[in-house]
C-alpha cells in the first residue's frame, strides 16, 4: 500500500465536461518546514518503508541547494 504523507489540496473547477462530471485538480503541496502553499515539483527523497515522500517547490529547491549542512531545519 503506498501512502502519500505530504500534504494536497483538490480544487474543484466548477467547469463540466461532455459526460457532465466537474473537472477536478490534484495537486502535492510544498512540503518544506513552515507551511509553504506552493505546489510541489521536485521530489526530495522517499521512504517506502513507511511509505514517506518529501517533496518541495522550484522556490525551495534551490534554496534547499544553497544552504549548509549548519542551516537544515530542525
Amino acid at each position: 500500500m503506498n501512502v502519500a504523507i505530504m500534504p494536497w489540496v483538490t480544487i474543484r473547477t466548477g467547469v463540466l465536461s461532455a459526460d457532465g462530471h466537474e473537472a477536478v485538480l490534484k495537486e502535492y503541496l510544498c512540503d518544506w518546514p513552515g507551511g509553504c502553499a506552493n505546489v510541489a515539483e521536485h521530489v526530495v527523497s522517499v521512504a517506502r518503508d513507511v511509505g514517506a515522500t518529501f517533496a518541495v517547490c522550484p522556490e525551495h529547491a534551490t534554496t534547499r541547494n544553497e544552504r549548509t549542512p549548519d542551516s537544515r531545519p530542525h
